[in-house]
Order: C-alpha cells, then structure tokens, then sequence
C-alpha cells in the first residue's frame, strides 16, 4: 500500500454507522458485518487492516479500468469542474460526444443508445420500448437479470415482487 488510509472517522465508527444508517442490498440487516475498504488502485483493493485483496469485479461501476487510473480521475475532475450532473432531459457535450462515438462502433444501422444508470432499469426501459414500437402489451423473456425492480422481476426474476402481479405489466 502506498500509504496508511486516513479515515476521518475510526473503523469501528465506520461499521457502526453502516449498521445504523444504510440499508444493504442482498444482506440479512440484523446480522449484517461491514467489510470496510479504505483505498483501492489498479486492480486491487485493502481493507481497513491494510490487508490487500486483488479486485476482480472494480466493485461493479469502474467497467475494469481499474481503480484510480490517472486518466480517469483527470477526466472526472475536468467534468465536475464543469458540471457534476446533468439530467436525463436535457443535452450535454459529453452525452453527445458518447452518442457519436457509440454509433460509430455498433452494426448497421444501429446508431441511437439509451442511456441509463443499471442493468435493471436497462431492462425495465427496454421493455417499456418495445411495447411502445410493437404496440402490444405482453413479452416473453428467456433470461431475467434477477429482479433487482418490481418491474423486471415479474419477467422471470427472483420472485421478490410476485405479490404486486398484474399492477406491475
């Protein structure tokens, strides 16, 4: 590690307010044990021990690039210098240059993406788009992504939100 981690708040603290305060996911809440990271680079990650754990997912948002990769961190200070967020309804440089550069790379005539924040609203849209260009009501689905929303779980998903039925199609 290259240098100690500097919490501002003690690990025990740490744990403490994510058993207090925050809601896991796929977690039994009671009995829940925060497995805290304290810095994370390239393609490992340690914990607050300074115990060094080799990455293999980059914790589901860093699409493998790796943690704290210069030229990432570059690009998202120059962002957030500009602008942290812009909604989904409105236009923004970036938003289009991605549009551009995806319609470049995809097959035929496929040149417009969707964009949103997770697989299960990706799912969730996908459907709501394919009933809106068919114009019928009821799909058939082979594979589920878990149902991680109402909204997909009633395809095939874990069956969480069976309960809500026909509210949900």
């Amino acid at each position: 590690m290259q240098e100690d981690a500097k919490f501002a708040l003690d690990p025990a603290a740490i744990g403490q307010y994510e058993r207090e305060y925050i809601f896991h996911s796929w977690s039994a809440q009671k009995s829940f044990k925060p497995f805290i990271i304290s810095k994370a680079k390239g393609s490992c990650f340690w914990d607050e021990k300074g115990k060094r754990y080799l990455d293999f997912c980059s914790q589901l948002v860093n699409v493998n690039a790796g943690h704290q990769h210069p030229k990432i961190i570059q690009a998202v200070k120059d962002q957030a210098d500009k602008m942290c967020y812009v909604s989904p309804a409105f236009a923004n440089e970036k938003r289009a240059e991605l549009g551009r550069l995806l319609a470049e790379i995809t097959p035929g005539d496929l040149t417009k993406s969707f964009l949103t924040i997770g697989g299960g609203l990706a799912n969730e849209d996908a459907i709501k788009m394919a009933r809106a260009y068919t114009g019928r009501n009821k799909i058939i689905t082979r594979w589920s992504n878990g149902g991680s929303s109402a909204f997909t779980d009633r395809t095939g998903g874990s069956g969480v939100y069976q309960d809500l039925g026909s509210l949900l199609l």
